[in-house]
């Protein structure tokens, strides 16, 4: 009991320490991040899982970032001016480790095999008038168009990333922590329910042959499908994170994430309408360059929304945390 005793003033001290130095994003997300990994590391070595020592050089470059943003958050602790540079560091040294916590995470979730469900999800974008062979033709037929929304795609979490920068450089930071939030709660549950609704996706489930549609270049569509073959029969055992990606089709993660980053832009005029636009073009990237049912854009947007509406919901009741002077812009949400 009197260890325990002096002990607990240390951890105390120890916690409020990492609380201002890494103040964002909130203590439970840095815990959910902590579970995360622990959860990929067990289930990998029950699996019978390796990492490629090719990897190792990603991982070294991974780790030299965040030492650097480690050092940024070090340097500009208790200091005001340099407040939202330790915003964006602290932000960005937790998305990073856990997105690629998270790619790990859905190559063991597609590796439990879950019944297919394209031809589900096919009917219903048929309940929905939708037709996505249809859409690939207009868009191969409207070449600068469909070169458009191809670039798009592929930059959505280099947005993320500019975004993060912006909302901390401008000290933006109730925008900021929710937007962290909403990203790793999101993303969770899109794993959970895409390993229990897996599919291969509109690219695989109507057979497209791709010498039709040379505008579409849908590499993000179709470059899963051997890993997640090899994943649901068993073969796959070696993680390779220089040629990782994550495994979500259902719901659609870039539909959310754009939902979610149009949302952080809100409050500023100027960027707000951009934002928007971007968004829908992202929408349709989604389902022609990253080969998505219509059916997972909604399922992805809808999640991001329902995201959105707790987390509100939830601030409202949460009282206020004590400030800490001078850092009560650097308080996280608890």
């Amino acid at each position: 009991m009197s260890r325990f005793r002096s002990s607990a003033p240390r951890l105390f001290i120890t916690g409020k320490w990492a609380r201002t130095t890494f103040p964002y994003p909130s203590p439970l997300a840095w815990a959910v991040l902590a579970l995360v990994i622990v959860t990929d590391i067990v289930w990998a070595v029950l699996g019978g899982f390796h990492v490629s020592e090719n990897s190792l050089s990603n991982l070294g470059l991974a780790a030299l970032c965040l030492t650097m943003l480690s050092g940024f958050c070090l340097y500009g602790r208790g200091r005001d001016d340099l407040a939202g540079v330790v915003a964006w560091a602290s932000a960005t040294l937790f998305i990073i480790p856990f997105s690629i916590a998270c790619i790990v995470l859905t190559y063991l979730a597609a590796s439990v095999a879950m019944p297919l469900q394209d031809a589900r999800f096919a009917a219903i974008d048929q309940a929905l008038g939708f037709d996505w062979v249809g859409l690939l033709r207009f868009v191969n037929e409207h070449g600068h168009f469909g070169r458009l929304t191809s670039a798009i795609y592929n930059t959505a979490f280099p947005e993320l990333a500019l975004i993060v920068l912006l909302l901390g450089l401008t000290k933006r930071t109730n925008e900021l922590r929710e937007l962290i939030d909403i990203y790793w709660i999101t993303l969770l549950i899109t794993i959970v329910l895409s390993g229990l609704f897996p599919a291969l996706a509109p690219f695989t489930h109507y057979n497209v042959a791709l010498a039709d549609f040379p505008v579409v270049q849908p590499n993000a569509g179709i470059t899963f499908v051997p890993d997640y073959l090899a994943l649901r029969s068993g073969t796959y055992d070696t993680f390779n994170f220089a040629h990782m990606e994550g495994l979500i089709t259902f719901p659609s993660f870039h539909a959310a994430l754009a939902v979610m980053m149009a949302w952080s832009l809100r409050h500023m005029p100027v960027l707000r309408l951009a934002g928007l636009v971007y968004s829908g073009l992202m929408f349709i990237a989604t389902l022609t360059e990253g080969g998505h049912y219509l059916a997972d854009v909604v399922a992805g947007s809808l999640l991001v929304i329902a995201a959105i509406a707790a987390r509100h919901a939830l601030t409202r009741r949460e009282k206020p945390a004590p400030a800490i002077a001078p850092l009560q812009a650097l308080q996280g949400f608890d």
